[in-house]
């Protein structure tokens, strides 16, 4: 057995854990920030996880970040992230959580800011597909 405590949590049921979910294990009861392969981040504390890296977390909220606005809206309780949706995982630093740099608005105020931007982009892609006779390349 491995001394330390990398492998004393699966050990103590004697279990051998691979590699990635002992990196896993490490990071249980913090709090994480995950981000999904649709663009969502979600925070929360790091409960539980499997052998296909589905993820627990409890007391999660999703951060919507538009323009220089927040927001973060409560999920429920207890939220299961399937492991493929996973892009990037990270533990949050409880001293810098809360961005200086952005302002706190309403979940009515970030949705009406994230149909803008969405709306925005959609005119900037019509705009170029009106020059594709152009052949910019």
């Amino acid at each position: 057995m491995e001394q330390g405590g990398q492998d004393s949590l699966a050990n103590k049921h004697g279990v051998r854990t691979p590699l990635h979910a002992k990196a896993l294990i490490e990071e249980l009861d913090h709090k994480q920030l995950v981000m999904l392969r649709d663009g969502r981040k979600i925070v929360g504390l790091f409960r539980s996880c499997d052998q296909f890296a589905n993820l627990v977390f409890q007391n999660p909220y999703e951060r919507i970040i538009v323009a220089n606005q927040y927001c973060d809206i409560p999920l429920g309780s207890i939220y299961l992230v399937r492991g493929e949706n996973v892009v990037l995982m990270g533990r949050v630093d409880e001293a810098k959580e809360i961005p200086t740099t952005l302002q706190l608005v309403s979940p009515e105020e970030i949705r009406k800011a994230q149909q803008a931007e969405k709306d925005e982009m959609l005119v900037r892609g019509t705009m170029l597909q009106r020059f594709d006779f152009l052949e910019l390349e």
